[in-house]
């Protein structure tokens, strides 16, 4: 399987982001790339919780920028969003400003052949610090992370590559949410066995500090990776140990992942065991690309082990104007020092249809639920269905209408009903240095 999506082990999460973007040789031209959308919106939305009805009538502004610049073994790609929004309530209680931020950057220096690499990146998201889900995704703390990190290259023989490498990483968030800092070095080594296999073994060692907490994980694992006709396949196993002042644990860790690849469909179906930290899951966890990803999962506290089985599908078999993607996720994550117990499900379904040229109809649906006894007792959970209609005007303007209603059920009880009007301006471009 390609690295860029195989899932490291406890502690080794620093690693497959210098090596996740394969460059081309020197040799290449210069290339940029930007992209940029504006949209401005007014929305009408009535919520409701317990005895108590809510309407709001807002307006807003939301917008992306995004850059891609290739040069050689240079590569950054960049991209930011965020959106504000005033509301007015009915209760009579004030204007409400609503501001949220995600995105991220990655720079890294990667040259085939060469003997040293490097890589920088920020990434800015929101985080659910605990159990509870929330229909106003401001509600949830914003957290940032930067890092960077270095290797260096040896080549034992034609087919044999031994990586040194290090990475610092440190992050920051609102409120309440601790700072901390981690350190990691790893040894990399990997063979071709084959024209389309390649094996690999790994072994690291991870620094952890938050507040008056230090943290050590160290892992070892070896696995193979594949290059299928129709897909892909990867495996792995290790073993992995965290230890602190207050506890040391031993756990097994691996994964196994399958990719199945047609012109029309994508399936992947993975499994993985790792253990980790809050800090390192926070810092190096990747910003989610699908739609209908989970973008709020719980962020247990301390040293986990995390189980976590992955099925997503893709295909525009139903007809020729429509494309249909789902995913299905269930995982469970255990504090290793207290025995507490996590799990967590996700559901989510995508259909976009063409109507016509300039006309499309997206609907999508999301479920999340959180089980904090047992596994099989949601506890408490969320559901979210959009519709929403889109007219392209010209290649870079277009307006549309959104229905979006969503409710949460267990912890607390809570139905949202939303319609908005919107309009969209992009802007695009590349530019190329020959």
């Amino acid at each position: 399987m390609d690295v860029a999506f195989r899932k490291p082990c406890a502690g080794v999460a620093v690693v497959p982001v210098m090596l996740a973007v394969v460059v081309p040789p020197a040799s290449q031209a210069e290339e940029i790339s930007y992209t940029a959308t504006t949209t401005v919106f007014t929305d009408l939305t009535h919520t409701e919780r317990d005895s108590r009805t809510d309407t709001r009538g807002g307006a807003g502004i939301s917008g992306d920028v995004g850059a891609n610049w290739l040069s050689g073994p240079h590569r950054l790609d960049a991209l930011y969003g965020g959106t504000l929004e005033t509301e007015r309530s009915s209760l009579a209680t004030g204007d409400r400003d609503n501001l949220s931020v995600r995105g991220s950057s990655r720079y890294n220096y990667f040259e085939p052949g060469s003997r040293f690499d490097f890589n920088a990146g920020h990434t800015i998201r929101s985080v659910r610090n605990d159990t509870g889900f929330t229909l106003d995704e401001s509600a949830y703390d914003t957290q940032n992370a930067v890092n960077a990190g270095a290797g260096v290259m040896f080549y034992p023989g034609e087919l044999t590559t031994l990586r040194l490498g290090g990475q610092a990483a440190k992050t920051w968030a609102e409120d309440d949410v601790q700072d901390g800092e981690s350190q990691s070095v790893e040894a990399n080594l990997s063979r071709q066995v084959s024209e389309r296999s390649t094996m690999f073994l790994v072994g690291s060692r991870a620094w952890e500090h938050e507040e008056n907490t230090d943290i050590t994980l160290d892992s070892a694992s070896v696995g193979l990776d594949t290059r299928l006709e129709n897909g892909s396949f990867s495996a792995s196993v290790g073993v992995s140990r965290a230890e602190s002042d207050d506890f040391e644990n031993d756990a097994v860790i691996g994964s196994i992942a399958r990719q199945w690849q047609t012109s029309l469909t994508s399936t992947r179906i993975s499994y993985d065991r790792t253990q980790t930290s809050t800090l390192l899951d926070l810092a190096l966890a990747p910003i989610p690309e699908l739609g209908i990803e989970d973008e709020f999962s719980v962020r247990v506290q301390g040293v986990t082990l995390n189980d976590t089985v992955t099925l997503v599908h893709s295909t525009q078999r139903l007809c020729d104007l429509c494309t249909l993607n789902f995913i299905v996720r269930g995982s469970e994550e255990e504090n290793v020092q207290t025995g507490d117990e996590t799990w967590e499900y996700l559901a989510g379904a995508g259909l976009g249809l063409a109507v016509t040229e300039d006309k499309t109809v997206d609907l999508d649906y999301r479920w999340q639920g959180d089980a904090l006894e047992e596994s099989s007792s949601i506890d408490d959970e969320r559901h979210q269905f959009t519709v929403t209609y889109r007219h392209q005007l010209t290649d870079l303007a277009s307006w549309g209408a959104a229905f979006d209603t969503a409710f949460t059920r267990g912890l607390t009880d809570q139905d949202r009903y939303q319609a908005r009007v919107f309009f969209t301006l992009g802007w695009d471009g590349m530019e190329r240095a020959w």
